[in-house]
């Protein structure tokens, strides 16, 4: 039996199984952290305006040259934000504003009707 040398020391092998099983973990996190980063930023970009902020832009826009265009968008987007402390003052300016509509010629915007336009659309928030 001395003879026999085809038989070898036991060899001890490296497993790396749990190391692999925790960088598969970590990484899976880490992935799972930018899906939700993304997800949540994609919500943020894609906020729609509310019907109060598109008529509040629309009225911050107005061309004071076009007193056509003044007089409707105020009417019709200005109506959105009445309540009971600027409701009366609405309805001065809408009854003003009433000669510039519905005429094909009209006359130059009044400076004073302007002005309280703009003071009007100023106390809005």
């Amino acid at each position: 039996m001395e003879k026999l040398k085809d038989i070898k020391d036991i060899v001890s092998v490296e497993d790396y199984s749990f190391e692999i099983l925790l960088a598969i973990i970590f990484f899976s996190i880490i992935i799972f952290l930018f899906a939700l980063y993304f997800y949540k930023n994609r919500r943020k970009r894609r906020k729609r305006l509310t019907p109060r902020e598109i008529a509040l832009n629309s009225l911050k826009s107005i061309d004071y040259n076009n007193q056509k265009e003044v007089a409707y968008r105020f009417t019709t987007n200005g109506a959105m934000f009445v309540d009971e402390k600027n409701e009366q003052e609405f309805k001065d300016i809408e009854e003003k504003l009433l000669e510039y509509k519905y005429k094909k010629d009209v006359p130059k915007l009044d400076k004073d009707l302007e002005i309280r336009v703009k003071e009007f659309i100023k106390g809005l928030k």
